[in-house]
């Protein structure tokens, strides 16, 4: 049974027709892998600032908290001295 090279020749193009598909298929899929890589990167982007941020809030709440102490230890102190005074 030989093929007729009308036959290989559909079976080519049909062939190429689903080769065509598939990048095509493929190259859809890589753009929105890119565009899902890019908001992911964003959004890593956004929660380090958001980290930074926390951080220094913290930093700042630490600082409000020891002026707080400090200036209870100093009204004690300043009771104690007028006790004594």
């Amino acid at each position: 049974m030989v093929e007729s090279l009308e036959e290989v020749l559909a079976r080519a193009e049909v062939s190429r027709t689903e080769m065509t598909d598939l990048l095509a298929q493929l190259a859809a899929e890589r753009e929105a892998l890119k565009a899902v890589t890019s908001e992911a990167h964003e959004a890593i982007r956004d929660l380090r600032a958001a980290v930074r941020e926390a951080k220094e809030e913290m930093r700042q709440s630490g600082k409000a908290e020891a002026r707080k102490h400090l200036a209870k230890q100093m009204r004690a102190a300043a009771e104690i001295l007028a006790k004594d005074s």
